[in-house]
């Protein structure tokens, strides 16, 4: 039986990531795989280097714990071969501070076998790193 098209895997793994159920977006995961969030865990405890299923949910359940979702929106998604691109229009509420951090951060995905294999989000650093900097002072005080 054919493997699903990639686009396809992507777009029912945002679906599901973005109605907040994550066994469901974990179908969509190979269980070798491999998520790199482009920003220093010094910054976010999540950050960095994540490898293997298992890894990957308890790094996406302490994002959904720590992070209340007011919009996740993929744009137009675009595919070469196995990789699939796009980027994602976002607003979060950190739940500790209340503070919200918005923008627009980008996704890279490979599909391998049907399952998302890598996935490399990008994030603009700095304004992560200032954010995090500000819920912090906020949360001493």
């Amino acid at each position: 039986m054919p493997h699903p098209d990639p686009l396809e895997v992507v777009t029912q793994f945002n679906r599901a990531w973005e109605a907040g159920d994550i066994e469901a977006a974990l179908t969509y995961v190979a269980d070798d795989a491999v998520y790199e969030l482009h920003v220093s865990d010094e910054v976010l405890p999540f950050g960095g280097t994540t490898a293997g299923r298992a890894a990957i949910e308890a790094m996406l359940r302490r994002i959904r714990a720590d992070w209340e979702y007011i919009l996740y929106r993929p744009l137009p998604l675009t595919q070469a071969g196995n990789i699939v691109r796009f980027q994602v229009e976002f607003m979060y509420r950190h739940r500790a501070s209340g503070e919200v951090l918005s923008g627009r951060f980008r996704l890279v995905m490979r599909i391998e076998d049907g399952l998302i294999k890598r996935a490399d989000e990008y994030h603009d650093r700095a304004k992560v790193e200032a954010f995090m900097r500000l819920v912090g002072r906020s949360e001493q005080r």
